[in-house]
């Protein structure tokens, strides 16, 4: 699934990027930024296991009135196991070995942004993930226990506060975000780092 995956992800990108340039020569409304994101559990379930995710994103958006912006969000993080866990057993089953293993999580949400005074903004986002466990990808996140089985797709939103430094052509924000399937939230909270190729 992941060699299928791969090639579908890069392709919605270069679309996403294409669009962008396009955009950018008919009006001046239309924003691109990209980065990098860092990011921990805040979750008790999840940190009992893992620890520090890193990743990348694509934002494009399309300013709607001076303050306000809507768009899209790209997203894809690479989360890690902590260093120190218990030995798993050989005859241990997928969900239990999968506990202790890095996993991936692709997610693609609309995204609205109010930009306020003295260059911060607030957003919200809100769309759909999936996750692939280094394990078996088609357990996904199915190793937290109230998941009770193989979570693949989930709903991912996020809200953050951001800070524009326009010298540099830089966002630097702090971001909650959260995997919600089956009834059950797993959080997360970092930061982004994001190049503003147009605002």
């Amino acid at each position: 699934m992941k060699k299928i995956l791969d090639p579908i992800i890069s392709i919605m990108l270069l679309m996403i990027v294409q669009f962008a340039f396009a955009q950018k020569e008919q009006d001046n409304s239309f924003v691109l930024e990209s980065g990098i994101n860092l990011s921990l559990p805040v979750h008790i379930q999840m940190y009992r296991s893992h620890r520090l995710g890193i990743g990348v994103n694509l934002r494009a958006a399309e300013k709607i009135t001076s303050t306000t912006e809507f768009g899209v969000r790209a997203e894809y993080d690479y989360r890690f196991t902590k260093k120190n866990h218990p030995d798993v057993p050989p005859e241990s089953t997928v969900k239990e070995r999968a506990l202790y293993k890095n996993f991936s999580l692709f997610c693609i949400k609309p995204n609205i942004q109010f930009n306020l005074n003295s260059n911060w903004c607030l957003g919200a986002e809100s769309g759909v993930g999936y996750a692939i466990s280094d394990e078996d990808p088609k357990i996904g996140l199915g190793f937290v226990s109230e998941f009770n089985g193989p979570t693949r797709f989930g709903s991912c939103s996020g809200i953050y506060l951001g800070k524009y430094f326009p010298k540099y052509k830089l966002n630097i924000s702090l971001n909650l975000t959260n995997f919600v399937a089956h009834g059950h939230a797993e959080n997360t909270l970092g930061l982004k780092f994001n190049y503003y190729f147009y605002k």
